[in-house]
């Protein structure tokens, strides 16, 4: 996806909860397949409470204490991965006292005995010719190069599908192109960058829609969740659009839609918000990030969140989940740039736009739209 300049709209003006006020780089510690405990470690200053966490949930391990100067640790006991897939946790430490500040740490999980039924899988042209058994469907992804997974082999598809793996089998199919539009995506055919993702599906001599819409058909019954992440490419440094490619939205939903039938999970996904990034290069910025808050909250997306909802395709809110509506006079002072709204802090963590200038994910932005997505995936099978 191309960086999206800001917009301007005169007449219109993440988020773990508390002030952050120090943020720490992530620490990687690993666990074998079989399980066992770690413990995490911080010291900490004039503290008032030290409240625990973990994505995905650890059992037992959630927790605020009481804690004042000096050194801290919670002990996380990890059950067995039974899958042959690795398991990614994020543990969170968030420190609260006169300032407050965030330690995290990543814990990888290595993989161990496949699951009982199996797979047969071909990913050459559309249709393939792949079967599944009765507990395994296809997931399909379309969009851009959020969706290709530009920066992270996978993106957020390789997540979901490991996120969902204890409970259901997701076999990622994914078309999305980078620098593909709402319009392309209708209308151009092939892509020279699809094969960039491990699960990549070509198609030379069709469109990305027409493609996916052939693989459904030819699957009749096996589609298991469908994802979206469309429209930044078009905007094109203002919202005056946004209503437009809320028409193109619509259509792509609406034939997705009669291609899967009305059970299938669909969900469409908004982008984060990296003209927050502008608020560190100064007052000039400052009025860019401010001005693109509005616009995203107020107009793209509410107009897009319309457009899904008129083929019954649920709506994932990804600025909403990163905090970027936080007020932007909720100051913290981040390590590298110093006091800086959360909104802004949490673009630069979950994005590579403030120190490449680079609007795709990091591995921390694509694994937040994972667990948004399996989420709102698990309350529609539900």
């Amino acid at each position: 996806m191309k960086r999206k300049i800001a917009v301007s709209i005169a007449s219109v003006a993440l988020c773990l909860g508390g002030l952050v006020v120090a943020q720490a780089g992530a620490t990687t510690r690993t666990v074998g397949a079989s399980g066992g405990s770690l413990t995490f470690t911080a010291t900490v200053r004039n503290a008032t409470t030290c409240a625990w966490s973990s994505r995905p949930t650890i059992t037992g391990f959630a927790k605020t204490v009481k804690c004042k100067t000096g050194t801290v640790a919670r002990s996380a006991r990890f059950t067995a991965n039974t899958w042959t897939t690795a398991k990614s946790y994020e543990v969170t430490l968030i420190v609260r006292g006169k300032t407050t500040t965030i330690d995290r740490w990543k814990v990888n999980q290595a993989g161990e005995t496949p699951p009982t039924k199996t797979t047969t899988t071909t990913t050459t042209t559309v249709p393939p010719t792949t079967t599944t058994t009765a507990s395994s469907m296809f997931y399909i992804s379309l969009g851009d190069s959020y969706a290709a997974g530009s920066e992270d082999a996978g993106g957020y598809t390789t997540k979901v599908v490991t996120d969902v793996a204890p409970t259901h089998t997701l076999i990622l199919r994914n078309f999305a192109c980078g620098g593909a539009t709402t319009t392309s995506m209708m209308s151009a055919i092939g892509c020279s960058g699809v094969l960039a993702s491990p699960d990549g599906v070509a198609y030379p001599t069709t469109t990305q829609l027409a493609a996916a819409i052939s693989f459904i058909d030819a699957h009749p019954g096996q589609i298991g969740l469908i994802t979206i992440t469309i429209g930044g490419n078009d905007l094109g440094g203002t919202a005056d659009n946004a209503s437009t490619i809320a028409t193109n939205i619509a259509n792509i939903s609406a034939q997705l839609r009669a291609a899967a039938g009305t059970s299938v999970p669909i969900i469409g996904l908004t982008y984060f918000d990296v003209d927050l990034a502008d608020w560190l290069s100064g007052p000039s910025g400052v009025a860019i990030a401010k001005e693109s808050v509005t616009a995203v909250q107020q107009v793209i997306n509410p107009d897009w969140k319309t457009a899904y909802a008129s083929s019954n395709v649920a709506f994932v809110d990804v600025d909403a989940a990163s905090g970027a509506y936080t007020p932007l006079t909720q100051l913290v002072n981040y390590s590298t740039y110093g006091e800086i709204p959360y909104a802004v802090a949490q673009v630069c963590i979950l994005t590579n736009m403030c120190s490449q200038n680079d609007v795709h994910p990091t591995d921390a932005g694509y694994t937040l739209i994972a667990q948004q997505i399996v989420l709102a995936y698990l309350q529609l099978v539900s």
